[in-house]
């Protein structure tokens, strides 16, 4: 007998490497969920040229396609979906051009029978093309209520909820992280089947070329140090890290001169780098080969957020390390309970991690709500 046929849509490589972020891994578990349930998938992947396909899940698919996306192409298929809401909905469209809609429908036309599994946001453009199939779309995040949080870009939250709320009534089946972002969905008005998939099991995924962990541990001995992991080129990283070491950190120097802040992760900009090197005890390592052993070592995790939406994967990559993790709200939405995640709100921050910096005891089995939260 013939096992069902699956196609497996994704901006990212799951499971890559290169140029990756926490979504890819979440992007991984699901392609292996859908083969342990028996289907045959095809996986087709519009991604970066600096993103690298994982071997190992490669030779899980009946099929593994890759497709460059370039800026141009990003561009066109913004340009397409203008009808649908792109003009100020950019990020759901950007890879619906007329080039990858053909490469889909052929694929499509090949396989027969079909389901289609739509990941990240940047796929949900394709939707509407594709009526009458059956279609299952992760959510990694509600995008207008990340969207809502950004100070410059806030006020266009209204049109990208419509632009959400319209794409996604397209959607058979949504499968999201959370129990907070199936309410979200709800709130949009979403009728459909709502599947919530807790992560587990959250590592990093390897990073080809990145700076070898082994020549920063050295420099852990002995200190004091907080530690922030995460993609840096995503706005939320690099907005929240540099209020925290222009408004906060230097608070904490005051009181434990010691202290130092490493900042890891891949593609950090310009601006958090010059930072760095004017504020003592800051430092930006750039992309390291594997984060794990950092985190296992830090005296503490920080996730100072103040943006996004979503589960945050690299808090749960913290906790999976064995970290105590200081976490503001929005770093700790939709994370279940646990003892060594502290979650405080910004104005007590500062005091938390001087708190723990000081080893005064914090005690309780459940995850903490610190300064009214």
């Amino acid at each position: 007998m013939n096992k069902p046929n699956l196609l497996f849509v994704t901006s990212a490589h799951p499971g890559g490497s290169g140029f990756i972020g926490a979504g890819e891994g979440v992007c991984e578990a699901s392609l292996r969920k859908w083969v342990s349930e028996g289907f045959d998938v095809h996986v087709l992947c519009f991604a970066s040229h600096r993103q690298y396909a994982n071997p190992a899940v490669v030779d899980l698919c009946a099929s593994y396609k890759t497709f460059n996306q370039s800026a141009a192409d990003s561009l066109l298929g913004i340009i397409r979906g203008l009808r649908w809401g792109s003009l100020l909905a950019p990020w759901f469209f950007t890879r619906s051009s007329e080039k990858n809609i053909i490469i889909i429908k052929k694929t499509l036309t090949v396989l027969g029978n079909c389901r289609i599994w739509f990941d990240f946001a940047s796929c949900l453009g394709f939707v509407p093309y594709f009526t009458g199939t059956e279609i299952d779309y992760f959510v990694h995040d509600v995008v207008s209520q990340n969207i809502s949080r950004r100070a410059f870009l806030g006020v266009f939250s209204s049109q990208v909820s419509k632009t959400e709320k319209r794409l996604i009534s397209y959607v058979t089946r949504c499968h999201v992280l959370s129990e907070k972002d199936m309410l979200l969905l709800r709130s949009l008005e979403f009728i459909g089947e709502i599947v919530i998939s807790e992560p587990k099991d959250q590592r990093p995924g390897t990073v080809i070329n990145g700076r070898p962990i082994s020549t920063i541990l050295p420099y852990f001995e002995g200190g004091c140090n907080l530690v922030f992991f995460g993609n840096m080129q995503r706005p939320e990283n690099h907005w929240s890290m540099m209020h925290f070491i222009i408004f906060q950190f230097y608070l904490i120097r005051r009181v434990f001169p010691q202290a130092k802040l490493w900042i890891l992760g891949l593609q950090p900009r310009l601006s958090l780098r010059l930072l760095a090197k004017v504020v003592n005890g800051v430092v930006v390592t750039g992309a390291i080969d594997d984060p794990v052993p950092a985190l296992r070592a830090a005296t503490l995790c920080v996730a100072p957020l103040r943006l996004g939406a979503g589960v945050k994967i690299k808090v749960l990559q913290m906790l999976d390390a064995g970290a105590t993790v200081i976490a503001t709200p929005v770093a700790s939405e939709g994370i279940a309970m646990n003892e060594r995640l502290v979650v405080v709100k910004e104005s007590e921050f500062v005091n938390m991690v001087c708190l723990y910096l000081a080893n005064l005891p914090v005690t309780g089995h459940e995850q903490k709500q610190v300064g009214g939260v």
